[in-house]
């Protein structure tokens, strides 16, 4: 099966005004609370804003303002981001926020007006 993650909004490239939907979709993965646990082929979104990402796939994502954990299983998050160039990556992880490997991940960039 071919897993991958991709976001749906916004667009690469884009210039929009805050504060920024972010919405992502799964192929050959799905999504779930991070309270349901670790299983196979399930686990939730977490956004990277402005941050490479992890060089190490074997721990949990850190949280932070850079970090953001969408552990309710949720798949649109808005952003409050300061005027000027963003890069958001999007990496999905299991219930215990340990991401796959290889990662599932993209990114797009964008400019907040």
């Amino acid at each position: 099966a071919n897993n991958s993650v991709s976001i749906s909004e916004p667009s690469n490239g884009a210039k929009i005004s805050g504060p920024v939907k972010v919405c992502l979709s799964t192929s050959g993965v799905s999504v779930e609370p991070a309270k349901m646990g670790v299983n196979k082929g399930k686990g939730h979104h977490h956004l990277l804003v402005d941050v490479g990402l992890p060089k190490n796939l074997n721990y949990p994502i850190g949280k932070d303002a850079n970090h953001i954990h969408m552990g309710d299983g949720s798949k649109c998050k808005k952003l409050n981001l300061k005027p000027g160039k963003h890069i958001i990556r999007a990496l999905f992880a299991k219930g215990n926020h340990v991401p796959y490997n290889p990662a599932l991940t993209t990114e797009v960039m964008f400019n907040v007006k």
